[in-house]
């Protein structure tokens, strides 16, 4: 998949301002002042908020002489899922499939294809081929050219012989043994934070919120690239699970430490009054 549709790490802090003030419209002063304590200069941000906006991630409106920005729908659903529905699906007996060739001569719409049907739930089970739990092959027409140059794609069904087949398909299309060994990587980092007797905000309390984030980024990373799966293939302890408890974790970690010094930064400057809030509750 093209990097045009990867969320690089400067991409993801500056989707979790939003999420951090609760707001719907940030001034582009805040987050341009919350992001220097992550590391960044102003004018990386204000470089990074130009490409999100021509990427169609966020959305932007002048109020003065000052820009407020809002995130798109598109990358609204992208993070939705890290809090939002946790029940699992069910396995059919069938998997809904994405069949498609498309050359390297038309490589920008064949990473358009494979960004598309990842956020839908699809997972690459060998080249050319995508699997998935829930019949999306409306939504994913929806948002494609119904041509593409010098390939083709097609939505159908994949029925396996037995549960034991549809687990072994299962496991190499949504790489469930890498998932399980960085579920075992996360463990150990989180286990720092609490300290020796795992208390949240506990441990490693000169911790930068720079570095936090660095953790916060791979586990979300790690939510949103694993969507839920059925118990009867996975089991009840899959990693989707583990990631999304992990998140929790996290979302508690960053109240704890670093919720206060972020609003009161967004306060210190001149732009405060044009945030727009989300409601309460």
């Amino acid at each position: 998949m093209g990097d045009r549709y990867r969320l690089t790490r400067i991409a993801f802090d500056v989707v979790s301002v939003f999420g951090c003030l609760r707001a719907s419209g940030v001034p582009g002063p805040i987050i341009v002042r919350i992001l220097a304590d992550h590391g960044y200069s102003a004018s990386s941000v204000r470089n990074q908020l130009t490409r999100m906006a021509q990427r169609d991630l966020i959305s932007l409106e002048r109020c003065g002489r000052v820009t407020r920005y809002r995130l798109s729908p598109r990358i609204l659903a992208q993070f939705r899922d890290i809090s939002g529905d946790r029940d699992l699906p069910e396995f059919a007996g069938r998997f809904h499939a994405a069949l498609y060739t498309i050359p390297e001569s038309s490589r920008p719409q064949r990473d358009r294809f494979q960004y598309v049907a990842r956020m839908l739930g699809y997972r690459q089970l060998r080249a050319g081929v995508l699997i998935g739990f829930a019949d999306r092959s409306h939504a994913l027409r929806a948002q494609l050219p119904a041509d593409i140059d010098g390939g083709w794609y097609e939505c159908t069904q994949i029925v396996p012989g037995d549960l034991a087949a549809a687990k072994r398909m299962t496991a190499i299309a949504f790489e469930l043994a890498g998932a399980r060994r960085q579920i075992e990587e996360f463990e150990v980092e989180i286990s720092r934070l609490g300290g020796p007797h795992d208390k949240p905000g506990a441990g490693l309390p000169e911790l930068p919120i720079g570095r936090f984030f660095d953790l916060y980024y791979r586990v979300g990373r790690a939510v949103m690239e694993n969507p839920l799966l059925p118990a009867e293939i996975v089991g009840s302890g899959q990693p989707s699970q583990r990631f999304r408890t992990f998140m929790d974790r996290c979302n508690l970690e960053y109240y704890l430490r670093y919720d206060q010094q972020v609003r009161e930064a967004a306060a210190e400057n001149a732009a405060f009054e044009l945030i727009e809030w989300l409601p309460e509750g």
